[in-house]
């Protein structure tokens, strides 16, 4: 739609990955473990940020979170074309991307 910003929800989007990480070998580590450490990295953020004044808590999202988020955007851009869209790998990427 014209006009209009797509939002997704991060707990979503971790449930996704989780999911994901899930259909791996036992002991196995991938991509879904990669972007649920990233997707950690904000919610860790979030938590510092919980007492904080909204003044002070937009200050620390804009100085902290917009490196996490630009991260995740450069890995999502690297993996996106990768990955099968109807894999449930996939699936969790779409829903971020």
């Amino acid at each position: 739609c014209e006009g209009v910003t797509r939002l997704g929800c991060w707990a979503h989007a971790r449930r996704r990955f989780v999911d994901a990480s899930k259909v791996l070998p036992a002991g196995k580590r991938g991509r879904a473990h990669e972007a649920l450490a990233l997707i950690g990295k904000l919610y860790a953020i979030e938590r510092d940020a919980r007492e904080l004044s909204d003044a002070a808590r937009l200050a620390q999202r804009q100085s902290r979170s917009r490196a996490v988020l630009d991260e995740l955007r450069r890995w999502l851009d690297q993996v996106l074309p990768t990955v099968p869209p109807t894999s449930v790998l996939g699936g969790a990427l779409g829903y971020l991307h």
